[in-house]
């Protein structure tokens, strides 16, 4: 038998993303199997995108995934979310299909350090419905036109 004379089509994507400039709005679409290797090779293909800016908001779209990572995993991811680069000042909405995701997506937010401005949901118009809701409002923590972190004041405890 000559394999030669057969066409073995590639595997599915696990995730595409675009970039809508005139929202200020990253969008990721996951679907199938997606491991910790996907979300970091997603993550580098965004960050040397020449339209990516931290001051887009996301919109990650885990509704059609199934999330195969470990606690551990999702550390890493979290890690790699908090680096120069692919840091985001912007809202984030999650996606999400199940309850396991769920709990790893919340994982992921607290770990990364972005629960006051993300939020997750049980599906894709949700998301987008909130999105939409606060593209227009600066995060917590962010001056006006995200460019500008501002500290926030010591305070005295005692």
């Amino acid at each position: 038998m000559n394999l030669s004379n057969f066409y073995f089509p590639p595997p599915a994507p696990t995730c595409r993303y675009r970039i809508d400039p005139a929202r200020r709005l990253r969008i990721e679409e996951y679907q199938g199997s997606v491991g910790l290797e996907d979300l970091r090779a997603t993550a580098a293909a965004v960050a040397e995108d020449p339209g990516w800016s931290p001051d887009l908001h996301g919109l990650v779209d885990f509704s059609k995934a199934k999330l195969d990572l470990t606690a551990n995993d999702v550390l890493r991811l979290a890690l790699l979310m908090r680096r120069d680069g692919y840091r985001t000042n912007g809202w984030l909405a999650f996606a999400v299909g199940d309850t396991a995701a769920y709990g790893l997506v919340r994982m992921l937010s607290h770990w990364s350090r972005t629960t006051d401005r993300s939020r997750i949901f049980s599906g894709r118009e949700e998301a987008e419905r909130w999105l939409n809701g606060h593209v227009g409002h600066v995060p917590p923590g962010f001056g006006s036109g995200f460019n500008a972190v501002y500290e926030t004041p010591i305070r005295n405890a005692g």
